[in-house]
Parts: C-alpha cells; structure tokens; sequence
C-alpha cells in the first residue's frame, strides 16, 4: 500500500508540474502575441497541448481518487479494476502524445 501510494504520489506530482510549465508556457507566448489566432500552426499548438493538458487534469483528479479509494477499500478486486482502467488512460494519453509530438514537431521541421 506505502509504495503504491508514494508512486502515485509521484506520478501527480509530476503531473502537476507539467501542468503549471504548461500554463506559463502559455501565458508567456499570450503576453507576446503568439496566440492561437496568429496561425495554423500556434492554432495547431494551443489546441493539442491544450488538450494534453485537460486529460492530464482529468488523470490528476483520478489519480487522486484511485489513492483515496486504495486507502479506504483497500486492494479489492474492483479497485483493481478500476485502477488498471486508470493506467489505461493514463498511458493511452502517452501513446498518443508519442504520435502528436512525431508528426507535429518532428516531421512538421521537415522540409
């Protein structure tokens, strides 16, 4: 249970942390002038970062609460279930970013 629980703890930590980069990554381009209605392209990035970031909240709050039900109910079966469908969208979301970051950073620099 303490291990399980510090590597979430962890895991939101780290989300939390990527989620206020994000936010004053944003707030930092906004104050310049490069927001989504400058391009295509800040268009394309506002929305796909923006997106990442709403399913990292989304995770965070399930995180938070998969941690409270392990403490409260223990490692019952239907806790483990719903924990392996949190570990789905948790990496189904690292997956998809792999895809996102490939085609728009990578070979969208390609000439």
């Amino acid at each position: 249970m303490l291990w399980t629980q510090v590597a979430y703890f962890v895991t939101g930590l780290l989300g939390l942390g990527f989620l206020v980069l994000e936010v004053s990554e944003f707030a930092r381009m906004l104050e310049i002038g490069a927001g989504p209605q400058r391009s295509a392209f800040l268009s394309a990035f506002f929305t796909l970062v923006g997106c990442h970031g709403l399913h990292v909240t989304v995770g965070l709050l399930w995180l938070g609460t998969m941690m409270a039900q392990f403490l409260a109910k223990g490692f019952r079966p239907d806790i483990l279930r719903r924990a392996t469908c949190f570990a789905l969208f948790w990496h189904a979301l690292d997956i998809i970013w792999v895809g996102i970051f490939t085609n728009v950073y990578l070979l969208g620099t390609s000439p």
